[in-house]
């Protein structure tokens, strides 16, 4: 495992670096003598830290003057001695009180300040008071996310945002056990994640029936390469729904679908670490860490990196893959803060082609579920990441703000395949000899990218007639240099049976591997948006951007040469109305222009359109029942779909349309419990000559449903429990709609334990041991569609060990 080597040095140097993760911040208090209520509220305030109370148990309790330079735990125990209560931390910045003894109470309270919720906490951490609005603090506990900043770039509440967005936060992510990022967008409607054993070659989650674009901190991940299922770094995700020309438009162009936005843990103001460890079914174990080490109260530094490696349900396959990911935030803790980010990121794993259709959907035979298809000494294929980039944010004055970033990745992927094939094209959905034979041969796909991003926008908050208005201009620009060849070898090299496989043939480089396709795409343009709230009541989102996509494509293997440019102007408008303290209604307008990747043309490619309407319910009552509901149809236009001469090639000709409503939903009907609901019912279909077939891979009705308890009793304090279950109707295979995959239902439980600084946890997925197969994007570039399927894993057990110190 030599690419194993950097992350052991740097969990090497880490962990023996006693004296520096042995540091400690220390601060000066001057809390003076008064109830533990309003003690908390000022230490919460000067510390930054999330505390977790209730004001009623509190109130009538009486402490000391607190004065000195102490580190907050220090400060902490010192406030809380003879009270009755300690403390424990949930997680890096949030702490919750715990009863210890029968609280002392030798004074009345005069006046006491009396919280609206339990939560006291700072306003710099990202759950604060919306400016704006009043809007509840966001309990770290819940499930419900108050505020979003994907969907404008501003900290906007949800509630206010004119289009479909929900967050995950990671208070979910943990009560799941969540191994892997793919699983955690489960949680959300219209969504259908990228299947686990696909090469890390093209980002395949979906949507609302098309392909969706994940960033990292607001960042095209393009062809989202490398260890792109870890979780160790992520903070929370938001999932915007539908087309957003206006502000992600880096790489290939704006997305269609929608964007995930994977926003990364930063470094705290309280120095911590955490070390933990996970192993489970089919030898899988990955050992992580977490380490927040302030420098100074201007200075903070934080690193996570985790390493995995699992055999897999399916035969040969083996999945290694890591990731260290470096953040260093500057700051002057009131108007200014650089950050600076980095990732390095690793895969590799036998190539995966999945199953035909033929032995498994349909046919006179049955292909077992686990075979996988070519030598089982075939070579690794491989998926490479390496990015930098960094955010300055710098607050002019009261009115004006600024914010600039820029970002340098580079990213490489080789896959090594011995793909069936049937005479006819590589979608082998059918033999190639009746009934169960088909020919096996060798390919191998390469790419390089490098890839250049700028951004830049100034911000002002202003009143105007009693209007708050939140204005954003600004600009981008990017430059995504592809480079590679997909070669195939000119003959057959072996005819397998799938009724009774052998693969025999060794793999063999079936080319010359040199580069033959080259493409750059280079994006820019200006926008602006005004938000507006009037009266509190109705706000509105007025937005429009003037893009350009620019396709220098050469590809010397169809001898296909040529320029293309577009200049359009792309709107994004929509309001949003309280119509009571508790339920809001929505409509917007957006539109969305990308470029063509991962595509053989046959002729000049020209840029995709998008176009989307939506419209719907938003509700929050009181923090305990929130969620939104929206109806929508989205257009594209100009789609690369293949030649009827040669498969193998595409126009920029296709036309596709998908329509449904989609409801999330979080409820909270106790302290305790947290339940999460969705669903989505979504009619994608063709609108050219393919019209009225349902695109490929798209289930026409899915939802999930989960439910956890935190045991708050003082025998059975620290323990969670949750259960749920995804279901899904079936989905198509490919444009011509032949075959398609059944319905079927997945359930999992987790529980956990927390004691001090220690957590352990386990879970279950696929409870009840379900066997069923799920459509597998292979080959055609998930345009196309491959006929092909993958089996669902069978039941698999995890679990985890983690400590904080």
């Amino acid at each position: 495992m030599p690419f194993l080597k950097p992350f052991i040095v740097v969990l090497a140097l880490l962990l023996f670096s006693g004296r520096l993760l042995a540091a400690e911040v220390r601060q000066h208090f001057n809390i003076p003598a008064q109830s533990l209520n309003n003690a908390l509220v000022q230490f919460a305030a000067d510390t930054k830290l999330a505390v977790i109370f209730s004001a009623d148990t509190v109130r009538g309790i009486a402490v000391e003057a607190l004065h000195g330079q102490m580190t907050a735990e220090q400060a902490l125990s010192r406030l809380l001695k003879d009270t009755g209560y300690t403390y424990r931390f949930i997680d890096a910045v949030t702490l919750t009180l715990t009863p210890s003894s029968a609280p002392a109470m030798d004074f009345e309270e005069p006046a006491p300040t009396i919280l609206d919720t339990t939560l006291v906490i700072d306003q710099a951490d990202d759950a604060r008071l919306d400016e704006q609005s009043e809007t509840r603090l966001d309990d770290p506990l819940g499930y419900q996310a108050i505020n979003a900043v994907t969907a404008t770039r501003t900290d906007t509440p949800i509630k206010q945002i004119p289009q479909s967005i929900q967050a995950v936060k990671h208070s979910l992510i943990d009560d799941q056990q969540n191994v892997t990022l793919s699983e955690v967008l489960y949680n959300v409607s219209g969504v259908v994640p990228r299947n686990t054993l696909f090469t890390p070659v093209i980002e395949g989650t979906l949507l609302r029936g098309f392909r969706a674009e994940q960033l990292i901190d607001g960042f095209t991940q393009y062809y989202n390469t490398g260890d792109r299922e870890s979780l160790v770094n992520v903070d929370r995700v938001e999932v915007l729904k539908g087309a957003n020309a206006i502000f992600y438009s880096g790489g290939s162009g704006s997305p269609v679908g929608g964007v995930i936005n994977v926003i990364s843990k930063l470094p705290q103001a309280r120095a911590f670490r955490e070390m933990g460890f996970k192993a489970g079914s089919h030898a899988f174990y990955q050992p992580y860490i977490d380490i927040n080490q302030p420098f100074n109260e201007n200075a903070l530094f934080r690193l996570t990196a985790e390493y995995t490696n699992s055999d897999s349900w399916v035969d040969v396959v083996q999945t290694e893959r890591f990731n260290i990911n470096p953040t260093l935030v500057l700051t002057d803790n009131a108007d200014t803060k650089l950050t600076l980010q980095g990732k390095l990121s690793r895969w590799q794993q036998p190539e995966y082609q999945g199953l035909p259709a033929t032995g498994t959907l349909a046919g006179s035979f049955n292909i077992r579920p686990q075979t996988f298809i070519g030598h089982r000494d075939i070579p690794n294929s491989r998926s490479d990441n390496d990015a930098v980039w960094l955010s300055l944010n710098h607050r002019i004055d009261e009115v004006w703000g600024i914010d600039i970033r820029a970002r340098y990745a580079s990213a490489e992927f080789t896959e090594k395949v011995q793909t069936l094939f049937n005479g006819a094209s590589f979608i082998a959905d059918t033999p190639l000899l009746a009934p169960s034979t088909w020919a096996v041969v060798n390919g191998e796909l390469y790419q390089r990218q490098q890839e250049v991003s700028l951004q830049g926008y100034l911000q002002a908050k202003f009143n105007v007639a009693g209007i708050e208005h939140v204005f954003l201009f600004g600009g981008d620009r990017g430059e995504l240099r592809d480079r590679g060849y997909i070669d195939v070898a000119g003959r057959i090299s072996g005819l397998t049976d799938l009724a009774s496989p052998s693969f025999t043939h060794v793999y063999q480089v079936p080319g010359p591997a040199s580069n033959n396709q080259f493409t750059v795409n280079t994006t820019y343009g200006g926008y602006w948006q005004l938000q507006s709230h009037i009266q509190r009541r109705l706000h509105t989102l007025l937005s429009l951007r003037l893009g350009g996509v620019e396709i220098d494509f050469d590809n010397t293997l169809s001898q296909v040469s040529s320029k293309t440019a577009r200049l359009k102007l792309l709107p994004r408008l929509g309001a949003a109305y309280d119509v009571t303290e508790s339920i809001s209604v929505f409509a917007a307008y957006s539109e969305g222009m990308r470029g063509q990747p991962f595509v053989n043309f046959a002729s000049a490619p020209t840029p995709e359109l998008s176009r989307q309407m939506e419209a719907g319910l938003k509700w929050d009552f009181s923090g305990r029942l929130s969620g939104q509901l929206a109806v929508y149809q989205i257009d594209r236009n100009q789609v690369a779909v293949a030649t009827p001469a040669n498969a193998a090639f595409y126009t920029a000709s296709g036309r596709q349309r998908s329509r449904g409503f989609d409801v999330d939903l979080v409820w909270q009907p106790l302290e305790q419990i947290n339940v999460l609901a969705s669903y989505a019912h979504t009619d994608a279909r063709f609108t050219d000559e393919n019209a009225g077939s349902r695109l490929p891979w798209v289930p026409e009705d899915s939802g999930r449903l989960w439910a956890h308890y935190r045991f708050t009793q003082n025998m059975l304090r620290g323990f969670g429990i949750g259960a749920g279950v995804y279901l899904s109707t079936g989905a198509y295979l490919s444009n011509q709609n032949q075959y398609k995959t059944p319905g079927y239902y997945n359930f999992d439980a987790a529980a956990s334990y927390e004691t001090g600084p220690f957590k352990l946890a386990a879970s279950i997925k696929n409870l009840s041991n379900e066997a069923y197969f799920q459509p597998f994007q292979y080959f055609g570039g998930g345009y196309t569609g491959g006929g092909r399927v993958a089996p669902a894993p069978g039941r698999m057990f995890f679990l985890s060990a983690s400590v904080k110190f």
